[in-house]
């Protein structure tokens, strides 16, 4: 099943908190999933099981480092760019 997801991981209580945000998106992208990175999230799309098991892999790596907050939405029915540039015009 294809899905859409919207992630946005935030490192808590240290003072560099970019590094763990970068690795997390090189991981997913190192993994083959398809993201566009956005000012508060990361919106990215594919397979179910292979963007499960990426997003798991990554917050496992990026919690290594210290504590850290992962927000997910999924949704297997997201609109198509056409619809949603219809939606904003």
């Amino acid at each position: 099943m294809n899905i859409t997801f919207q992630v946005s991981l935030y490192p808590i209580a240290r003072k560099e908190f970019k590094t763990p945000i970068d690795n997390f998106i090189k991981e997913l992208r190192d993994d083959g999933i398809k993201v566009e990175v956005h000012e508060t999230s990361t919106i990215g799309s594919g397979d179910s099981s292979k963007v499960f098991d990426s997003l798991k892999k990554a917050y496992s790596s990026a919690a290594r480092s210290g504590d850290t907050v992962m927000v997910l939405t999924v949704v297997n029915g997201a609109p198509t760019k056409e619809e949603l540039d219809k939606l904003n015009a």
